[in-house]
């Protein structure tokens, strides 16, 4: 029997590697469940079922996905909270899959509240794509574009799988609204990552939203070879939700051409397909093809039997109550957006000076109360000027970027993380005293002198100076920063590339 470290460990493991090989994952989730089971470890059993939720979603398989993702949420509810906001995304994602779409945003949103608390930028990533999902199924365009860009925004540069996804989804909704140009750009991003990748699944999916794009402009000939091929594509990846969409699609192009057979074979497997896979609004969408291919064709008992099938399906699909609850649940996500927009740089997505004068008021009133330390680090980065006029503003513009997510990476969640203003950085450090300020700013040097920036020029070097202040009796949050200020213009005039303090 394995110990709960090693149990730890085949998790991540299987967890890492989901994607590529659904099949494995759920097979190391069955051992790593009996095993966790056997020895009462409820939190490995829990992170079991949990994968083996979204391995049977990826397997498409939504009524084994439910029974494990139930089971999951159950023994995790009083688990750590990473664990609890990654099966209510599985468990999320699925409800949508099956029409449920207030239920699963709901569950969505907290997840993401969990990962915001958590300060975790990949899980907030994951969780708003899923809701983008959510939204852009409901048509809810600006929604869904809204959680998108933050979730690309939220989306290191390592994650190529996860950008390249969301340019794909980018995609479905320049579609939606008639920007096929920006569609296509998107798409050939999202193509060349997942080529160079070999994801199947991927691949499948950027051919789909491709013919949709063609067929929206009127090239039905070149949409329809782009759907039977990624019909082929999803099928070798094991992703029959998708090749029911494009069987559909592809079946309707087939009637509009007058090939009544193929159409015919077409629509019946996707809503063999659908039915299967108990995805109501897809079984609408061919039983709705159907009824217009035996009207066509002048066979009202088949146009009535698929009439009937179509009804059943779209009461399915919507219910009146869902419809209101969603509407709520989009509201706070707009409104969340609001807020959330007002305290965040754009830019580098850490705070913006009024999220920085807010956090900083809040942790000087904490350590008062406390008698605990507060150290703060204001940071600049040298001769920023000279980097914007000598590389360009928009290489300029990605350093800042860039050095936001080293500052954030390498912050607590306790900690502060914000843009003062220009190229200008302050992290705050609760609980620090002066020497392990000195030692995480030495260190926070080093990560950005030390960073990969030949992605932008092979002759670009960046480096910070940082002075550092401790809160002193009777300072408040802006002597504190004056403080630091002082501190940082004592190491840019002697040399920069230091800390001072």
């Amino acid at each position: 029997m394995a110990t709960n470290g090693e149990r730890s460990g085949r998790f991540a493991d299987a967890w890492h590697g989901r994607h590529q090989d659904p099949r494995g994952s759920l097979e190391a989730a069955e051992v790593l469940r009996d095993d966790a089971s056997a020895a009462g470890d409820d939190l490995s059993a829990g992170r079991a079922l949990t994968l083996a939720g979204a391995c049977h979603v990826a397997l498409n398989d939504y009524p084994a996905a439910l029974r494990a993702l139930t089971e999951a949420r159950s023994l995790l509810a009083d688990g750590p909270l990473e664990d609890l906001a990654r099966v209510q995304v599985e468990a999320g994602h699925l409800n949508v899959l099956l029409g449920d779409h207030p239920g699963g945003t709901e569950l969505l949103l907290e997840a993401l509240a969990a990962y915001e608390q958590l300060d975790d930028r990949p899980g907030q990533a994951f969780a708003l794509n899923r809701i983008g999902i959510a939204f852009y199924d409901h048509g809810e365009l600006d929604d869904a574009e809204r959680a998108y860009a933050r979730a690309l925004a939220l989306t290191s540069r390592d994650d190529e799988v996860v950008a390249a996804g969301l340019h794909n989804n980018l995609a479905k909704v320049h579609t939606a609204r008639g920007g096929y140009d920006q569609a296509l750009t998107h798409l050939r991003s999202a193509r060349t990552t997942f080529t160079a990748l070999d994801e199947q699944r991927g691949l499948a999916m950027t051919l789909h939203n491709a013919g949709v794009v063609y067929e929206a402009t009127g090239d039905a000939a070149r949409a329809a070879e782009l759907y039977a091929e990624s019909i082929d594509r999803y099928e070798r990846a094991g992703h029959e939700h998708g090749a029911c969409e494009a069987r559909t699609r592809l079946g309707r192009l087939r009637l509009a051409d007058g090939q009544v057979a193929d159409a015919t074979r077409l629509l019946t497997e996707a809503y063999a397909q659908a039915e299967r896979l108990g995805v109501a609004r897809e079984q609408a969408r061919a039983a709705e093809a159907l009824v217009e291919l035996h009207e066509q064709h002048d066979d009202p008992a088949e146009a009535l039997r698929w009439a009937k099938q179509l009804r059943a399906a779209e009461r399915r699909s919507f219910d009146q109550d869902s419809e209101q609850r969603l509407r709520s649940l989009q509201v706070r996500f707009q409104l969340d957006q609001v807020v959330r927009d007002s305290i965040t740089d754009a830019l580098t997505g850490t705070l913006n000076r009024r999220g920085l004068d807010r956090a900083l008021e809040d942790r000087v009133a904490a350590a008062r109360e406390s008698g605990e330390p507060l150290a703060l680090i204001l940071l600049d980065l040298d001769d920023f000027k000279l980097i914007n006029d000598r590389y360009s503003h928009s290489v300029g513009d990605e350093v800042l970027r860039d050095v936001g997510e080293v500052l954030r990476s390498r912050s607590r969640p306790t900690d502060v993380c914000a843009r003062y203003g220009g190229e200008e950085f302050v992290v705050a450090l609760p609980g620090c005293d002066h020497d392990d300020a000195y030692a995480v700013a030495a260190l926070l040097g080093e990560a950005i002198r030390s960073q990969q920036w030949d992605h932008l020029d092979p002759e670009l070097q960046v480096t910070v100076s940082a002075g550092i202040a401790m809160l002193a009796e009777g300072m408040d949050a802006h002597g504190l920063l004056a403080a630091a200020d002082r501190v940082l213009y004592q190491a840019k005039s002697r040399g920069k590339d230091q800390v001072q303090g």
